[in-house]
Protein backbone atom coordinates (compact mmCIF):
# COMPACT_ATOMS: atom_id res chain seq x y z
CA UNK A 1 0.00 0.00 0.00
CA UNK A 2 1.34 3.19 -1.09
CA UNK A 3 0.87 7.31 0.67
CA UNK A 4 0.18 9.81 -1.59
CA UNK A 5 -0.76 13.37 -1.22
CA UNK A 6 -3.21 15.46 -3.21
CA UNK A 7 -2.70 19.48 -2.38
CA UNK A 8 -6.30 21.31 -2.79
CA UNK A 9 -6.03 25.12 -3.73
CA UNK A 10 -6.72 27.10 -0.78
CA UNK A 11 -9.96 28.83 0.01
CA UNK A 12 -11.73 30.80 1.36
CA UNK A 13 -14.57 29.30 2.52
CA UNK A 14 -15.92 29.81 5.59
CA UNK A 15 -15.76 26.20 8.02
CA UNK A 16 -18.67 26.82 9.21
CA UNK A 17 -20.86 27.74 6.15
CA UNK A 18 -18.97 24.84 4.59
CA UNK A 19 -20.64 22.17 7.60
CA UNK A 20 -23.96 24.09 7.61
CA UNK A 21 -24.49 23.37 3.63
CA UNK A 22 -22.69 19.82 3.78
CA UNK A 23 -25.01 19.17 6.66
CA UNK A 24 -27.78 19.43 3.87
CA UNK A 25 -26.54 15.79 2.16
CA UNK A 26 -27.47 12.84 4.03
CA UNK A 27 -24.82 10.29 4.70
CA UNK A 28 -24.70 6.40 5.49
CA UNK A 29 -23.50 5.96 9.05
CA UNK A 30 -20.81 2.48 8.79
CA UNK A 31 -18.69 1.09 11.07
CA UNK A 32 -14.84 0.45 10.12
CA UNK A 33 -13.47 -3.02 11.63
CA UNK A 34 -9.85 -3.72 11.58
CA UNK A 35 -6.77 -4.75 13.70
CA UNK A 36 -4.31 -3.08 15.89
CA UNK A 37 -0.40 -4.46 15.89
CA UNK A 38 -1.26 -6.57 18.84
CA UNK A 39 -3.94 -8.30 17.14
CA UNK A 40 -6.83 -6.29 19.57
CA UNK A 41 -10.40 -5.35 17.40
CA UNK A 42 -10.41 -1.96 16.54
CA UNK A 43 -13.70 -0.08 14.91
CA UNK A 44 -14.14 3.69 14.04
CA UNK A 45 -17.31 5.40 13.08
CA UNK A 46 -17.42 6.93 9.58
CA UNK A 47 -20.22 8.66 7.42
CA UNK A 48 -17.33 9.17 5.05
CA UNK A 49 -17.82 5.88 3.13
CA UNK A 50 -18.36 5.47 -0.08
CA UNK A 51 -17.88 3.25 -3.44
CA UNK A 52 -15.06 3.73 -6.15
CA UNK A 53 -14.84 1.18 -8.88
CA UNK A 54 -16.56 -1.75 -9.99
CA UNK A 55 -13.48 -2.83 -11.82
CA UNK A 56 -11.39 -3.49 -10.23
CA UNK A 57 -13.80 -3.13 -6.76
CA UNK A 58 -13.09 -0.46 -4.89
CA UNK A 59 -14.35 1.35 -1.93
CA UNK A 60 -13.33 4.14 0.16
CA UNK A 61 -13.44 5.69 3.75
CA UNK A 62 -12.10 8.95 4.74
CA UNK A 63 -10.69 9.18 8.54
CA UNK A 64 -9.44 12.70 9.93
CA UNK A 65 -5.69 12.95 9.61
CA UNK A 66 -5.89 13.45 13.17
CA UNK A 67 -7.62 10.19 14.32
CA UNK A 68 -6.20 8.67 16.74
CA UNK A 69 -8.12 5.12 16.51
CA UNK A 70 -7.27 5.29 12.55
CA UNK A 71 -3.44 5.39 13.67
CA UNK A 72 -3.83 2.73 15.10
CA UNK A 73 -5.52 0.05 12.28
CA UNK A 74 -3.79 1.86 9.17
CA UNK A 75 -1.50 -0.94 9.18
CA UNK A 76 -4.30 -3.58 9.56
CA UNK A 77 -4.30 -6.65 6.88
CA UNK A 78 -7.90 -6.42 6.57
CA UNK A 79 -10.99 -4.31 7.36
CA UNK A 80 -14.81 -4.43 7.49
CA UNK A 81 -17.01 -1.98 6.52
CA UNK A 82 -20.50 -2.40 8.71
CA UNK A 83 -23.42 -0.60 7.42
CA UNK A 84 -25.07 0.11 10.44
CA UNK A 85 -29.56 -0.25 10.83
CA UNK A 86 -31.30 2.32 11.59
CA UNK A 87 -31.82 0.33 15.12
CA UNK A 88 -28.44 0.45 15.76
CA UNK A 89 -27.88 3.94 16.67
CA UNK A 90 -27.34 3.00 20.65
CA UNK A 91 -24.35 0.86 18.93
CA UNK A 92 -23.21 3.73 16.70
CA UNK A 93 -22.70 6.45 19.74
CA UNK A 94 -20.98 3.39 21.97
CA UNK A 95 -18.60 2.67 18.96
CA UNK A 96 -17.97 6.26 17.93
CA UNK A 97 -16.54 7.22 21.97
CA UNK A 98 -12.78 5.97 22.26
CA UNK A 99 -12.25 3.34 25.05
CA UNK A 100 -10.35 0.65 25.95
CA UNK A 101 -11.94 -2.92 25.44
CA UNK A 102 -14.79 -1.76 23.57
CA UNK A 103 -15.51 -5.04 21.74
CA UNK A 104 -16.12 -6.77 24.97
CA UNK A 105 -19.72 -5.10 25.32
CA UNK A 106 -20.66 -5.52 21.72
CA UNK A 107 -21.90 -8.59 19.68
CA UNK A 108 -18.99 -9.57 17.08
CA UNK A 109 -17.30 -12.23 15.71
CA UNK A 110 -14.23 -12.75 13.48
CA UNK A 111 -14.47 -13.13 9.74
CA UNK A 112 -12.53 -15.28 7.57
CA UNK A 113 -10.80 -12.39 6.20
CA UNK A 114 -9.23 -11.38 9.52
CA UNK A 115 -11.35 -7.88 10.91
CA UNK A 116 -14.32 -7.86 13.18
CA UNK A 117 -18.14 -8.29 11.76
CA UNK A 118 -20.65 -6.44 13.95
CA UNK A 119 -23.49 -8.29 14.52
CA UNK A 120 -27.10 -7.52 12.72
CA UNK A 121 -25.90 -5.19 10.41
CA UNK A 122 -27.18 -4.29 7.13
CA UNK A 123 -24.28 -5.62 4.82
CA UNK A 124 -20.91 -6.31 5.84
CA UNK A 125 -18.27 -5.45 2.93
CA UNK A 126 -14.83 -7.54 3.62
CA UNK A 127 -11.66 -5.51 2.04
CA UNK A 128 -8.21 -4.94 2.26
CA UNK A 129 -5.47 -1.53 2.03
CA UNK A 130 -5.13 -0.59 -1.05
CA UNK A 131 -4.10 2.71 -1.44
CA UNK A 132 -4.13 6.28 0.40
CA UNK A 133 -3.89 9.37 -0.41
CA UNK A 134 -4.03 12.68 2.04
CA UNK A 135 -6.41 15.26 1.19
CA UNK A 136 -6.22 18.25 3.40
CA UNK A 137 -7.28 17.39 6.95
CA UNK A 138 -8.35 13.59 5.71
CA UNK A 139 -7.39 10.29 4.25
CA UNK A 140 -8.65 8.55 1.59
CA UNK A 141 -8.38 4.86 2.54
CA UNK A 142 -8.94 3.28 -0.80
CA UNK A 143 -9.23 -0.33 -0.12
CA UNK A 144 -9.98 -3.58 -2.33
CA UNK A 145 -13.14 -5.60 -1.97
CA UNK A 146 -12.59 -8.76 -1.59
CA UNK A 147 -16.19 -10.26 -0.08
CA UNK A 148 -19.61 -8.62 0.40
CA UNK A 149 -22.80 -9.73 1.40
CA UNK A 150 -26.41 -8.01 2.32
CA UNK A 151 -27.26 -9.95 6.08
CA UNK A 152 -30.29 -8.38 7.20
CA UNK A 153 -31.99 -6.09 4.65
CA UNK A 154 -33.78 -3.10 6.64
CA UNK A 155 -33.32 0.54 6.30
CA UNK A 156 -29.53 2.19 7.08
CA UNK A 157 -28.69 4.21 9.76
CA UNK A 158 -28.44 7.70 8.16
CA UNK A 159 -26.73 11.26 9.88
CA UNK A 160 -28.32 14.56 8.61
CA UNK A 161 -27.78 18.06 9.63
CA UNK A 162 -26.03 17.04 12.88
CA UNK A 163 -28.94 13.93 14.14
CA UNK A 164 -29.39 10.22 13.36
CA UNK A 165 -32.47 8.72 11.63
CA UNK A 166 -33.51 6.35 9.47
CA UNK A 167 -34.54 5.94 5.88
CA UNK A 168 -38.72 6.57 5.04
CA UNK A 169 -39.21 4.42 1.60
CA UNK A 170 -42.79 6.16 1.32
CA UNK A 171 -41.39 9.79 1.48
CA UNK A 172 -41.71 12.68 3.90
CA UNK A 173 -45.49 13.32 3.63
CA UNK A 174 -46.73 10.48 6.07
CA UNK A 175 -47.96 12.23 9.31
CA UNK A 176 -46.33 11.54 12.21
CA UNK A 177 -48.28 10.00 15.46
CA UNK A 178 -49.25 13.57 17.39
CA UNK A 179 -50.78 14.37 13.71
CA UNK A 180 -53.00 11.72 13.81
CA UNK A 181 -54.86 12.70 16.80
CA UNK A 182 -57.34 13.77 15.39
CA UNK A 183 -58.09 11.26 12.84
CA UNK A 184 -58.41 8.83 15.82
CA UNK A 185 -60.71 11.41 17.25
CA UNK A 186 -63.11 11.25 14.23
CA UNK A 187 -62.82 7.30 14.18
CA UNK A 188 -63.91 6.57 17.95
CA UNK A 189 -67.19 8.13 16.51
CA UNK A 190 -67.47 5.04 15.17
CA UNK A 191 -66.42 2.48 17.56
CA UNK A 192 -70.22 1.40 18.54
CA UNK A 193 -71.19 0.87 15.69
CA UNK A 194 -67.68 -1.47 14.88
CA UNK A 195 -68.38 -3.53 18.50
CA UNK A 196 -72.02 -4.32 17.56
CA UNK A 197 -70.94 -5.41 13.94
CA UNK A 198 -68.14 -7.71 15.22
CA UNK A 199 -70.51 -9.30 17.65
CA UNK A 200 -73.41 -9.67 15.43
CA UNK A 201 -71.01 -11.24 12.39
CA UNK A 202 -68.88 -12.92 14.83
CA UNK A 203 -65.16 -11.19 13.02
CA UNK A 204 -62.98 -8.33 13.48
CA UNK A 205 -64.40 -4.94 12.62
CA UNK A 206 -61.91 -2.04 11.98
CA UNK A 207 -62.62 1.46 11.75
CA UNK A 208 -59.86 2.85 8.66
CA UNK A 209 -59.47 6.17 8.45
CA UNK A 210 -56.94 8.63 6.13
CA UNK A 211 -53.59 8.85 7.46
CA UNK A 212 -52.45 10.87 4.27
CA UNK A 213 -52.95 10.62 0.83
CA UNK A 214 -51.88 7.44 0.34
CA UNK A 215 -52.30 5.21 3.00
CA UNK A 216 -55.33 4.42 5.65
CA UNK A 217 -54.83 3.61 8.93
CA UNK A 218 -56.70 1.56 11.22
CA UNK A 219 -58.18 3.41 14.16
CA UNK A 220 -60.88 1.28 15.68
CA UNK A 221 -61.04 -2.73 16.19
CA UNK A 222 -63.44 -4.74 17.28
CA UNK A 223 -63.78 -8.60 17.86
CA UNK A 224 -66.39 -11.10 18.10
CA UNK A 225 -66.93 -14.63 17.72
CA UNK A 226 -63.75 -16.94 17.28
CA UNK A 227 -61.79 -13.73 15.71
CA UNK A 228 -58.27 -13.00 17.12
CA UNK A 229 -56.73 -9.68 17.55
CA UNK A 230 -53.76 -9.83 14.62
CA UNK A 231 -53.69 -6.62 13.71
CA UNK A 232 -52.59 -3.62 16.23
CA UNK A 233 -53.89 0.67 15.52
CA UNK A 234 -52.16 2.30 13.46
CA UNK A 235 -51.54 -0.01 11.17
CA UNK A 236 -50.74 1.30 7.96
CA UNK A 237 -52.86 0.35 4.65
CA UNK A 238 -51.34 1.19 1.47
CA UNK A 239 -53.92 3.16 -1.18
CA UNK A 240 -52.52 1.14 -4.35
CA UNK A 241 -54.91 -0.75 -6.34
CA UNK A 242 -56.19 -2.69 -5.75
CA UNK A 243 -56.64 -1.87 -2.45
CA UNK A 244 -58.79 0.97 -0.87
CA UNK A 245 -61.41 0.29 -3.54
CA UNK A 246 -64.10 1.33 -0.89
CA UNK A 247 -61.90 4.84 -0.49
CA UNK A 248 -61.06 5.97 -3.78
CA UNK A 249 -64.25 4.90 -5.62
CA UNK A 250 -66.15 8.02 -4.04
CA UNK A 251 -62.94 10.67 -4.59
CA UNK A 252 -62.78 13.19 -7.43
CA UNK A 253 -61.20 12.51 -10.60
CA UNK A 254 -57.41 13.46 -9.44
CA UNK A 255 -57.80 11.06 -6.35
CA UNK A 256 -58.26 8.39 -8.86
CA UNK A 257 -55.73 9.22 -11.25
CA UNK A 258 -53.32 9.47 -8.27
CA UNK A 259 -54.39 6.16 -6.71
CA UNK A 260 -54.22 4.62 -10.41
CA UNK A 261 -50.69 5.65 -10.92
CA UNK A 262 -49.54 3.61 -8.01
CA UNK A 263 -50.18 0.55 -9.58
CA UNK A 264 -47.05 -1.62 -10.31
CA UNK A 265 -48.76 -2.00 -14.15
CA UNK A 266 -49.80 0.73 -15.99
CA UNK A 267 -51.00 -1.53 -19.13
CA UNK A 268 -54.04 0.33 -20.39
CA UNK A 269 -56.40 -2.88 -19.93
CA UNK A 270 -55.50 -3.12 -16.23
CA UNK A 271 -55.73 0.18 -15.55
CA UNK A 272 -59.37 0.06 -17.38
CA UNK A 273 -60.02 -2.87 -15.52
CA UNK A 274 -59.52 -1.21 -12.10
CA UNK A 275 -61.85 1.72 -13.11
CA UNK A 276 -64.44 -0.59 -14.26
CA UNK A 277 -64.21 -2.12 -10.56
CA UNK A 278 -64.26 1.24 -9.15
CA UNK A 279 -67.63 2.19 -10.72
CA UNK A 280 -68.92 -1.22 -9.61
CA UNK A 281 -67.78 -0.36 -5.78
CA UNK A 282 -69.72 2.67 -6.41
CA UNK A 283 -72.54 1.70 -7.80
CA UNK A 284 -72.82 -1.26 -5.47
CA UNK A 285 -71.80 0.13 -1.98
CA UNK A 286 -69.50 -1.99 -0.83
CA UNK A 287 -66.48 -3.96 -1.95
CA UNK A 288 -64.95 -7.12 -0.94
CA UNK A 289 -62.39 -9.74 -1.24
CA UNK A 290 -62.23 -13.31 -1.46
CA UNK A 291 -60.19 -16.12 -0.13
CA UNK A 292 -59.17 -18.38 -3.14
CA UNK A 293 -56.13 -20.50 -1.80
CA UNK A 294 -56.38 -22.25 -5.04
CA UNK A 295 -54.60 -19.18 -6.45
CA UNK A 296 -51.52 -17.58 -6.99
CA UNK A 297 -50.39 -15.71 -5.00
CA UNK A 298 -52.33 -17.07 -1.98
CA UNK A 299 -54.12 -14.82 0.00
CA UNK A 300 -52.07 -15.68 2.72
CA UNK A 301 -49.18 -13.84 0.72
CA UNK A 302 -51.19 -10.71 0.21
CA UNK A 303 -51.79 -10.75 4.15
CA UNK A 304 -48.20 -11.50 5.30
CA UNK A 305 -47.46 -8.87 2.63
CA UNK A 306 -49.92 -6.46 4.22
CA UNK A 307 -48.30 -7.41 7.80
CA UNK A 308 -44.72 -6.19 5.93
CA UNK A 309 -45.84 -2.79 4.70
CA UNK A 310 -47.52 -1.89 8.56
CA UNK A 311 -44.24 -2.98 9.92
CA UNK A 312 -42.34 -0.11 7.68
CA UNK A 313 -38.63 -0.02 7.43
CA UNK A 314 -38.47 -1.46 4.06
CA UNK A 315 -35.64 -1.14 2.02
CA UNK A 316 -36.42 0.21 -1.79
CA UNK A 317 -35.85 -3.09 -2.83
CA UNK A 318 -38.41 -4.94 -0.38
CA UNK A 319 -40.93 -2.30 -0.74
CA UNK A 320 -41.10 -2.97 -4.54
CA UNK A 321 -41.31 -6.53 -3.67
CA UNK A 322 -44.11 -6.34 -1.66
CA UNK A 323 -45.89 -3.56 -3.69
CA UNK A 324 -45.68 -6.61 -6.02
CA UNK A 325 -47.58 -9.19 -4.25
CA UNK A 326 -50.03 -6.73 -3.71
CA UNK A 327 -50.82 -6.02 -7.19
CA UNK A 328 -50.70 -9.70 -8.04
CA UNK A 329 -53.60 -10.28 -4.77
CA UNK A 330 -55.94 -8.24 -7.80
CA UNK A 331 -58.16 -11.87 -8.72
CA UNK A 332 -59.20 -11.93 -5.00
CA UNK A 333 -61.28 -8.55 -5.55
CA UNK A 334 -62.77 -9.19 -8.70
CA UNK A 335 -66.31 -7.96 -8.85
CA UNK A 336 -68.29 -10.95 -8.52
CA UNK A 337 -72.43 -11.36 -8.61
CA UNK A 338 -73.37 -13.10 -5.28
CA UNK A 339 -75.28 -15.89 -6.15
CA UNK A 340 -77.67 -18.75 -4.79
CA UNK A 341 -76.54 -21.63 -4.06
CA UNK A 342 -72.81 -20.59 -4.10
CA UNK A 343 -70.48 -20.60 -0.99
CA UNK A 344 -68.07 -18.05 -0.14
CA UNK A 345 -64.70 -17.88 1.80
CA UNK A 346 -64.38 -13.95 1.86
CA UNK A 347 -61.43 -11.94 3.05
CA UNK A 348 -63.01 -8.68 4.04
CA UNK A 349 -65.96 -6.54 3.26
CA UNK A 350 -65.52 -3.03 3.12
CA UNK A 351 -68.52 0.25 3.19
CA UNK A 352 -67.77 3.81 3.17
CA UNK A 353 -68.87 6.48 5.99
CA UNK A 354 -69.79 9.33 4.19
CA UNK A 355 -69.57 12.48 5.67
CA UNK A 356 -72.22 16.03 6.26
CA UNK A 357 -70.18 17.17 2.74
CA UNK A 358 -70.25 13.53 0.80
CA UNK A 359 -66.90 12.59 0.80
CA UNK A 360 -65.85 9.31 2.87
CA UNK A 361 -64.81 10.17 6.28
CA UNK A 362 -64.18 6.70 7.59
CA UNK A 363 -63.99 2.88 6.20
CA UNK A 364 -65.46 0.08 8.09
CA UNK A 365 -64.30 -3.33 7.23
CA UNK A 366 -64.93 -6.83 8.46
CA UNK A 367 -62.62 -9.47 8.16
CA UNK A 368 -62.22 -12.64 9.35
CA UNK A 369 -65.85 -13.45 8.34
CA UNK A 370 -66.66 -17.25 9.47
CA UNK A 371 -65.85 -19.45 5.81
CA UNK A 372 -68.19 -21.32 3.53
CA UNK A 373 -71.01 -18.46 4.06
CA UNK A 374 -73.99 -18.95 1.99
CA UNK A 375 -75.51 -16.21 -0.11
CA UNK A 376 -78.31 -15.08 1.66
CA UNK A 377 -75.45 -14.78 5.18
CA UNK A 378 -73.11 -12.60 3.02
CA UNK A 379 -75.86 -10.25 1.59
CA UNK A 380 -76.95 -10.26 5.26
CA UNK A 381 -73.41 -9.18 6.47
CA UNK A 382 -73.45 -6.56 3.64
CA UNK A 383 -76.78 -5.08 5.06
CA UNK A 384 -75.48 -4.74 8.97
CA UNK A 385 -72.11 -3.45 7.52
CA UNK A 386 -74.07 -0.63 5.25
CA UNK A 387 -76.75 -0.29 8.10
CA UNK A 388 -73.84 0.47 10.78
CA UNK A 389 -72.22 3.00 7.92
CA UNK A 390 -75.43 5.02 7.77
CA UNK A 391 -75.51 5.40 11.67
CA UNK A 392 -72.17 6.28 11.93
CA UNK A 393 -72.99 8.64 8.92
CA UNK A 394 -75.77 10.49 11.03
CA UNK A 395 -73.60 10.39 13.94
CA UNK A 396 -71.37 12.63 11.92
CA UNK A 397 -74.20 14.79 11.00
CA UNK A 398 -75.93 15.51 14.16
CA UNK A 399 -73.48 15.95 16.62
CA UNK A 400 -70.03 15.51 15.56
CA UNK A 401 -69.58 17.84 12.97
CA UNK A 402 -66.60 19.50 14.73
CA UNK A 403 -64.56 16.21 15.18
CA UNK A 404 -64.54 15.93 11.19
CA UNK A 405 -64.34 19.37 10.68
CA UNK A 406 -60.68 19.27 13.19
CA UNK A 407 -59.84 16.27 10.98
CA UNK A 408 -59.94 18.19 8.01
CA UNK A 409 -58.00 21.27 9.44
CA UNK A 410 -55.34 18.45 10.64
CA UNK A 411 -54.90 17.04 7.08
CA UNK A 412 -52.47 18.74 4.51
CA UNK A 413 -53.90 20.83 1.72
CA UNK A 414 -53.46 18.36 -1.08
CA UNK A 415 -55.39 15.43 0.79
CA UNK A 416 -56.87 12.52 -1.34
CA UNK A 417 -60.25 13.09 -0.75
Amino acid sequence: MTERTATPATSAIDPAQYREVMGHYPTGVTVVTGTSPDGDPIGMVVGTFTAVSLDPPLVAFMPTTTSGTYSLMRDSAAYCINVLAHDQLDLCRFMAVPRPGKFDDVAWSPSDHGAPVLHDAVAHIHCKPHDVVTAGDHYIVLCEVQAMQVNRPTTPLLFFQGGYGGFNTRGMTAKGDADLIEAVRLAEVARPQAQRVARLLGCEAAVLVAANDHELTVAVTAYGGSAEVLEPLGVRVPLMPPLGEAYVAWTDDAAVEAWLARGSSQDPEVVDKYRRRLQAVRSRGFSLSRQREDDHPRYSDLKDAMREYAGGDLTPARERAVRNVIAASSPFFETIDIEDGESYDLGAIVVPVLAPDGRVALCLRASQLPPRASASVVREWVDTLKQAAEDIAEKLDEGNRSAYTSYLQAMPGDFMM
